[in-house]
Formats: C-alpha cells, structure tokens, sequence
C-alpha cells in the first residue's frame, strides 16, 4: 500500500498540482450547471441525479472533534465498504479540505446534503486501497491533523472536508465539517421554542371526566406538559377545548383537572391559543369550509346542577317566608374558553399541507399570521431570513424544520451519542447562521411537534443546550414577531388525498346538522356539540394516525345519520273514512334530548278531501306526540293518499316524508241516515194511518161501540 501524506508547508510548492488534484477528487456528475461561489473555496456545481438507482460502495468519514480550536488537532478516520455484488479493483481514498470557511447556512446546507459540490484544494491524505470483495471493509490508517496543518489560522467558521474513494470506474465520497472556534464569535442568533398544550386523539368535542382526571393526574399526558414547560423560556400552544372541558364541568370537574387549571393560569410562560380542538387549519379549508370551524355554543354540556351557589356555612334564623331557588348563573362560551394570551391571531396547521387558497380562509377567518414549515417557504436571499416572512400580504412564521428535528433529538435522552451528534450538528448550523450578514437582527423560531412531551425526556436539556452553545440563545416569540419581515413566496402544499375526502364528510354532516338544528328552539344546543366535535376531529394529531382517523370519521358520520333520523313519524297503513268529516291521528316522535318545534304537512293526491295543510307542535325531549287533522270529505267515494312530511319553523324537512292511503266512503253515511229516516217515515206514517182508519171506523159505526170504557179497552186488547 502506497501513503502519501501533503501536509500545508508544501503547499505553497504544489499550488498549482494542488488544483489539479482537486478536480480529481471531485466525482464526474455529468453536466452540471455553474453558481457563483460565495465561500471562496472553489465553485460550487449543482449535481443532476442518475436516472437509475446504482449500487456503489461506501465511505465513511469521522472526525474525533467536531471543533478545533487553534492549536488544536484532530484526526480522521475512514471505512470503505464493498456494498456491491462485484469486487472491487485496487483503488486510492483522499482526504481533502479547503482552508476558507463555507460563509452561509445555505452553502452549508448544500455541502453536507451534496446538494451542491465544491472543489477542495487541499488533498490532506491520500492512500491506497486494496482490492474488495462484495461485503467486504476496508479501515483506512486514521490521520491525526493540526490546525495549521488544515490550514485553519484565524478565520472562525465552518469548514468543508472529504473523503473520496476511486477503485476502477467506481467512486463514493463522504462529507462533513470542522468548526473553527477562534473565539471571535459573532453574536448568537436568538431562538424561540414553542411547545403545544394538547391532549390524545379523539371525537368527544369535550374531553369526558375520567380522561381529565386521567391526563391531569401524576405522570399523566397533561401534568407531563406542564412539569416540563412552565416557568421556562418557551411559549405555549394551548388548545382551548382542555381549558373549557374542565370549566364546563363546574363543581363536578375533577379536582387534579382544577389544580391544573390553576397551576397554567399562575404560569409565567407566554402564550398563544390554538383552533378549537387543535384543528387543522388547511385541511378544514382543503374540506371545503368558507372559514375556520369554531364552537358557537358549548352549553350542551353544561349541567345547572354543577353551577348552583355553595349554600352558606354559618347558622341562619329560618325565614318564615317561603323562597323561591334562583336558576344558577351557566357559564358563556367567552367564559368556558377565556385565556389570557399574550399573542393572538396565530394559526398553526399541520406541516407541509398549506396552499394560498388555505391563507385566504385564514384571513377570512381573522387570523392575522400562520406558522408554517421551513419546506413551504422559499426565499432569494442567499442568507437565512429571519421566521417572520411576508408571501404577498400574508404574513407567516416559518417553523425551522432542521434546528426543530435536532432540539427534539438533543432532548430525547435516548442516547447520549446521537444527543451529542444532534448537539454538534445544532452548533455547526447556528455557526453558519451567526456568520451571515444581517444575522444579529434575524430572529427564528422552533416549533416541537404535537405529543413532544412522549419523545422529549427533558426540555430543560434543549433550553441549556441553546443557551450554552456561544452561536445562540433564547428569546421570546413575541421578540420573533416584532423583527421586520422578509419577502418570500409560498411553496404550496396540500393535505393528502384521503384525509381531503374524509374532512369533506365532516363538512358535510356540519351543514346537514346545521339545517336540521332548526327544528330545535334552541339549535346552538346541536350545532355548537357538532362544532365542537369537528374541532377534535380536525386535529392535527390525527395526521400521524390515519387508519384510528378513519374509524373516527366513520363513528361520527353514523351518529349524525341517527341525529338526523330522530324526530320520526309513526308508520299508519290506512284510514277508512266512512264519513263526511273525520280526524285523524298521526303520532310524531321525538328522540332528541332538546325540545323540537315541528310541524306536519300533509298533501292530498286529489280534490276528494279537504284539510288542514299543515299543523306545528312543540314536542318535549324524548316524548311522543299525537297530530290530530280534521279532514271533511269533498266529492263521492275513492281513494286519496296523504303525502305527510315533517318540518322545521324554516322549512327545513326534517327527512321523515311517508304516504299515508285513505279510503273515502262518506255515502255511507248518507244512505245509513237515509234508510233510517226511512224506516222512521214508515213506522209514523204506518202508526198515523193506523190511527185514522181507526177513528174513522169509529165514526161509520158508533152504535157498536161499548158503553163502558173498560169493556172497550179488554175487547182492543
């Protein structure tokens, strides 16, 4: 095996060698397109990706330091490993630097992504590689470097290395970094952390008694939140549904939920509300809502009985008057859901699904700025913009999706090897960023996702770690949003496909809802409860759980088809009607807990009946009612059939339309009364001439008649 080392005292010997042996070390990508180079190591290219996915070998590139100070040393090592089904040839791996600094988070980026390539024109090492077979590995001797030696003298920065690997015509790199700490460091960039409030997936619309006592009880999901973020240096994201779930409540709330509600109320921490429910705001637009979904009422679940006043404790003379119990106070929707919050008018949706059409149903809605991702949010300026942007005039704060990622690895406590990677990782980019232009009056924000607290072992851990790192340190959200804002365009996103669908079933059951509450006297009792349990339906929890989303959706969707279906008409076969006038019957049910007002309409198919169209009832919750129609028969005898329907105050049916066939025999009545009136013109006329034949054979004959009147009634009879 062959070792060449060059160290930098011969560099200024081989400059020009040097060059050549950069342009060796850089893998041929095809064309590329040319950028102008803002570090001064060389010219960045853009890589074009292969059109076939190939298998090559790998090599690995570690450093025992991730920063060198100067006068400091540090060494490298390397591996490479066959990972193809071919042995390798004998080849050479380089190791290769550059001694100017990458000057911004984008050339960063770039580099350690091979989103872009530099050309290095310091080969540091270079030695032979023997031949591989599949499978197989093979150690590089480690390279222990100084700083002078990599050519690092004074200029604080990060710095770009590499190692390359060539056996035949196949080639593998691996890259990485040095941050060189001079101490000179520019001021640290200011970072806010937010960290929502929330609780586990559900339908509810307000979380039941047993979850509250469950989640606010020690090491519950709640009381978790709350021993990690209160007092600290983070902003809160509280999800109003927690809050007036345990108001709503009154007397009845469990008492670790109320000392929760007090512990958050006595915290110092800054503050933000999200949606109801923590709805997702892109996908209720994306489902078709013309604005965002909220609560009108929350008083379904208010009980009088949880709000009546605390009888007094001290001895009292009785009154000899009798009093009447006043109805307790019930609490609005502005009480159930009041926070004081330091900042409004934010709007926080899931990540990577917002399009412009969404941030017109924001505004609409009157939210004045929303958080988005680092990936929806392009910018033209060659340095990192501050988090506050302006996409036309909308104005967004841009969640950084990488310090995001790192933070929450840096607190997960799962291993202090990746906490101490993702911590050099934070460093190296917070480095980059210090360095920019501008840096001092840029502002950013981090936002950990929801259910933080099962993979964050210790905010404290990320709080020490920005405030320690000399390139950053912690201010607050509002700080964030009082810098002046950068121009930069939306990348637009949506949700996908299947939650669209399953969002637009939820629209659709708000607006059949909505009609069908007319019924009601007071229709915020189903409106506000349909509302409310969109609003936990629409979380954004729910987008790392599509399949337990589904099964809600559908729940949901079955037990509005019941709602609508509860105010019923009872099923009648057939009238006979054998008269000219007549009432019927028919029976309304009403299975709903709230009093209805309903009215029932009935059409005839023909002029052969006339009645009443239409007749209205108050029925009382859960109770049955009888509509009794008066009906006068027109014409001769027949079949009609009454269409019958129920119906709002408004008009709305109810969806309870049936038929109802009548069968008209009002002649009968006729000819029953005239065959009685008959038989009684008989018997009186029979009777009449009975009695005048009588008297007038009494009149032809007198001599025959009895001179005693008894003799005369015993021979009649």
């Amino acid at each position: 095996m062959t070792k060449t080392r060059i160290l930098p005292p011969l560099r200024t010997l081989i400059a020009a060698a040097s060059a050549v042996v950069g342009l060796l070390l850089v893998p041929a990508a095809g064309p590329a397109a040319a950028l102008t180079s803002q570090t001064g190591v060389g010219t960045p290219v853009v890589r074009l990706e292969p059109a076939t996915v190939e298998v090559k070998p790998t090599i690995t590139l570690s450093g025992s330091l991730d920063v060198l100070a100067p006068g400091g040393e540090i060494t490298f090592t390397s591996t490479i490993t066959n990972t193809t089904a071919e042995t390798l040839p004998a080849g050479r791996a380089t190791l290769s630097s550059s001694d100017r600094p990458l000057s911004t988070r984008k050339i960063l980026d770039g580099w350690l992504s091979g989103a872009s390539d530099l050309r290095l024109p310091g080969a540091l090492d270079s030695v032979s590689v023997p031949e591989l077979a599949p499978g197989a590995s093979y150690g590089v001797p480690p390279v222990t470097l100084t700083a002078d030696q990599l050519g690092l003298y004074s200029q604080y920065g990060n710095y770009p290395v590499r190692a390359y690997y060539r056996g035949g015509d196949v080639t593998a790199e691996d890259r990485s970094s040095i941050l060189f700490d001079t101490g000179d460091i520019p001021a640290p960039v200011g970072v806010a952390l937010v960290v929502p409030i929330t609780v586990p997936t559900s339908g509810d619309g307000l979380i039941p008694s047993e979850s509250l006592a469950q989640w606010t009880a020690p090491g519950g999901v709640l009381t978790r939140q709350l021993d990690e973020s209160t007092g600290r240096a983070v902003t809160l994201a509280i999800d109003p549904m927690i809050l007036a779930s345990i108001r709503v409540l009154g007397s009845a709330a469990p008492e670790s939920a109320r000392a929760w509600l007090q512990r958050l109320q006595d915290s110092p921490n800054e503050s933000f509300l999200l949606q109801y429910g923590d709805a997702d705001g892109s996908l209720q637009a994306q489902s078709g809502l013309p604005v965002l979904n909220a609560p009108a009422s929350l008083l379904y679940g208010v009980a009088a009985e949880n709000f009546a006043e605390t009888a007094p404790t001290a001895q009292s003379e009785p009154s000899p008057e009798p009093t009447t119990a006043e109805e307790p106070r019930l609490p609005t929707l502005g009480e159930l859901t009041a926070w004081p919050a330091s900042i409004s008018g934010l709007l926080w949706p899931t990540a990577n699904t917002t399009s412009a059409a969404d941030l017109g149903v924001f505004a609409a809605s009157g939210v004045s700025t929303t958080i988005l991702e680092t990936g929806q949010v392009a910018s033209s300026e060659l340095t990192t913009p501050g988090s506050l942007r302006t996409l036309g005039d909308r104005s967004v704060l841009v969640n950084d999706t990488a310090l995001t990622r790192l933070l929450t690895e840096v607190a997960s406590g799962q291993s202090p090897e990746r906490s101490a990677r993702a911590s050099a990782d934070l460093r190296r980019i917070f480095a980059a960023m210090a360095r920019e232009s501008g840096a001092e009056s840029h502002r950013h924000l981090v936002a950990l996702d929801r259910g933080w607290v099962d993979r964050v072992a210790g905010l404290d851990t990320a709080l020490a770690t920005l405030n320690e790192l000399p390139e950053s340190t912690v201010i607050s959200l509002a700080a964030v949003l009082d810098q002046e804002s950068s121009s930069g365009s939306l990348i637009p996103s949506v949700a996908p496909a299947d939650r669209v669908t399953l969002g637009k079933q939820l629209t659709t059951d708000l607006e059949s809802i909505t009609r069908f509450a007319d019924v009601l006297e007071q229709p915020e009792m189903l409106v506000g409860k349909e509302q409310a349990q969109l609003g936990s339906l629409f979380s954004v929890s729910w987008a790392g759980s599509p399949e337990r989303w589904q099964e809600a959706v559908t729940i949901h969707n079955e037990a509005t088809r019941t709602t609508l279906s509860s105010i019923t008409l009872a099923t009648t076969e057939q009238f006979n009607m054998v008269s000219w006038q007549s009432t019927l019957g028919f029976s309304v049910r009403n299975n709903l807990p709230y009093p209805a007002r309903v009215t029932l309409r009935i059409e005839s198919d023909n002029l052969r009946l006339s009645l009443d169209n239409e007749l209205t009832k108050l029925i009382p919750a859960s109770t049955t009612v009888k509509y009794s129609v008066p009906v006068r028969a027109r014409i001769g005898n027949g079949q009609s059939v009454l269409a019958l329907g129920l119906y709002g105050p408004t008009g709305v049916n109810l969806g309870a339309d049936t038929s109802v066939p009548v069968n008209v025999r009002a002649d009968w009545e006729i000819i029953g009364a005239s065959v009685l009136i008959g038989l009684v013109v008989l018997l009186l006329g029979g009777g009449l001439t009975r009695t005048i034949l009588k008297r007038r054979r009494a009149r032809r004959s007198p001599e025959t008649l009895p001179a005693d009147p008894a003799e005369s009634t015993s021979l009649n009879g």
